[in-house]
């Protein structure tokens, strides 16, 4: 073998060690603090509702607009601590972390666009926690144990909210602020307690 076949191996072999890397290293990029704000940003856009009394379209635009500013805070800081290593296997693992809620962002961007042209928004607040519980299941592998089970509380309040709760009361201000608030808050207190001990670390 020449000189340089060798060295294609050898990249070869590199990238599939990041690759791994990628997928199993612990990753502590998802950080308490941004996670609390989420939950306080949730609270606020609660009371904004309450005090604008908006319409249904209103009541999306408010709620897709909070859920994309908690997602760039969430993503600054996880740029902040990765994007300028040194190490490519830790920004590797990080697009990995970002890759995993890829599925929901997008599952969740369509359904509110087909609930919304459908004329069912009420829908809507019960879909986003099934999705978004599913989004942080799916990040499992990057998040401490309790993460999970509090995705899985998630999609247990998004499929009450479907199944059990009127049109009216589920697009109420109180529904979407105390299910994100408590929800956000309660991972802030897990990631905090965990963190740097990913499911598969623990598994």
């Amino acid at each position: 073998m020449n000189d340089a076949a060798r060295s294609q191996v050898a990249r070869s072999d590199l990238f599939e060690i990041r690759r791994m890397l990628a997928r199993s290293g612990a990753f502590d990029g998802y950080r308490a603090t941004p996670v609390a704000w989420s939950g306080a940003i949730a609270l606020a856009a609660g009371a904004l509702q309450h005090a604008l009394a908006p319409g249904p379209l209103a009541f999306v635009a408010l709620w897709v607009a909070t859920a994309a500013l908690c997602f760039a805070i969430n993503v600054y800081g996880i740029a902040r601590t990765y994007g300028a290593s040194p190490r490519q296997w830790e920004r590797s693992l990080a697009f990995a972390a970002l890759l995993d809620l890829m599925p929901a962002i997008v599952a969740g961007s369509v359904l509110t666009v087909a609930l919304v042209v459908r004329g069912a928004p009420e829908l809507l607040p019960g879909a986003w926690m099934v999705l978004y519980g599913g989004g942080v299941l799916s990040s499992r592998r990057h998040v401490p144990r309790g993460c999970a089970w509090i995705g899985l509380a998630y999609v247990a309040a998004g499929g009450a909210t479907l199944l059990l709760l009127p049109a009216a009361i589920a697009l109420r201000a109180d529904v979407m602020a105390a299910v994100f608030c408590v929800g956000q808050l309660a991972l802030a207190w897990v990631l905090a307690r965990g963190a740097g001990e990913p499911e598969e670390g623990r598994a």
